[in-house]
């Protein structure tokens, strides 16, 4: 690294926490299937079709905080529902709030990430997140994984209408830090949204690849991971760099 470390950023989902929405929406189906009397497969099939088409129609208004947090979920589950003829606004309620504590319960941080975090605490090191979303869901995400004071700075797309990669996100975290692209890495899981974004910008690119693919581009400077312990080994070794 040219310039001395001074900060690290993290993304949220898939990166420090797995990713549950899935298995949600699943146990969601199975509530609403035992308790009135519809089919868990049929309602897992509806789901997945009309996430498809809301998605297409308000999935970046929601992650750039134009909607509010529940209504893109609430849309979901209404047109899921309205398909088997269910129009009853009583049911969405209780779709979506089954949906909501379900997906809190799959809120599970990665074996390593508290050890990972804790560790670069007790060195001094000034933690961020950058995450894509509502701002109210993904801090809610936080509170649930247990890690919501680990951090120096927290952003979501929510809160500034911008959502990665747009490098104006990077910049905003970088100004709250007051730091220099240059002296700081983004760990991501995502090599579109949180590789190319953090390179784009002229900060470190360190991507989370924990199934070994094979990267999307070979023109993104980036470091390939494994495990966030990686993180760890990869800001020893600057550290050592700097020492000798």
């Amino acid at each position: 690294m040219s310039e001395p470390l001074a900060a690290l950023f993290f993304d949220l989902d898939g990166t420090l926490v797995r990713e549950g929405a899935g298995e949600a929406v699943q146990r969601t189906a199975v509530t609403l299937a035992q308790r009135h009397g519809l089919s868990a497969e049929g309602i897992l099939a509806a789901n997945t079709s009309a996430w498809r088409d809301c998605w297409a129609d308000q999935g970046e208004r929601w992650m750039r905080g134009e909607l509010s947090g529940d209504a893109l979920p609430r849309d979901i589950w209404q047109r899921t529902l309205e398909r088997f003829g269910q129009d009853d606004p009583a049911l969405v309620d209780e779709a979506v709030e089954i949906h909501v504590r379900e997906e809190k319960a799959t809120f599970t941080l990665f074996e390593e990430s508290l050890e990972v975090l804790d560790a670069l605490r007790a060195d001094r090191m000034p933690l961020g997140l950058i995450t894509n979303g509502p701002a109210e869901s993904q801090r809610a995400k936080l509170v649930a994984a247990g890690i919501d004071d680990r951090f120096d700075v927290v952003i979501a797309s929510g809160d500034l209408g911008v959502v990665k990669p747009e490098p104006e996100i990077f910049r905003h975290a970088l100004d709250l830090l007051g730091i220099r692209a240059a002296q700081a890495a983004h760990v991501g899981d995502s090599f579109t949204a949180d590789i190319v974004g953090a390179a784009s910008v002229g900060m470190h690119a360190v991507w989370v690849n924990r199934e070994a693919d094979a990267p999307p581009r070979t023109d993104v400077p980036h470091h390939d991971c494994r495990s966030l312990r990686d993180v760890l080994a990869l800001v020893a070794q600057e550290s050592d760099s700097r020492g000798r």
